[in-house]
């Protein structure tokens, strides 16, 4: 299982400790082309909202990661990519 951990903000290393030491794959999401990498699963650390939100905008990536989980939430898919 391939997990991608949301890493511009919050304890995103802990999670990636704890998820490794399950056996899943994880990898970083810290750039727009990072959503292109296909993933099971995503992990959003804790933080504050309001800064991750603007985080995203400012690194191209909240439209795309928005897509990607609506296009999710609507099918069938077990995947998120």
């Amino acid at each position: 299982m391939k997990i991608a951990v949301l890493a511009v903000q919050g304890a995103f290393i802990e999670h990636e400790k704890k998820l490794g030491a399950l056996g899943a794959e994880c990898f970083e999401l810290r750039q727009k082309k990072d959503l292109d990498i296909g993933f099971d699963g995503l992990v959003l650390p804790g933080g504050e909202s309001t800064v991750q939100g603007k985080l995203l905008r400012e690194l191209e990536m909240f439209d795309t990661l928005k897509e990607i989980l609506h296009k999710v939430a609507k099918s069938d898919r077990k995947s998120v990519v």
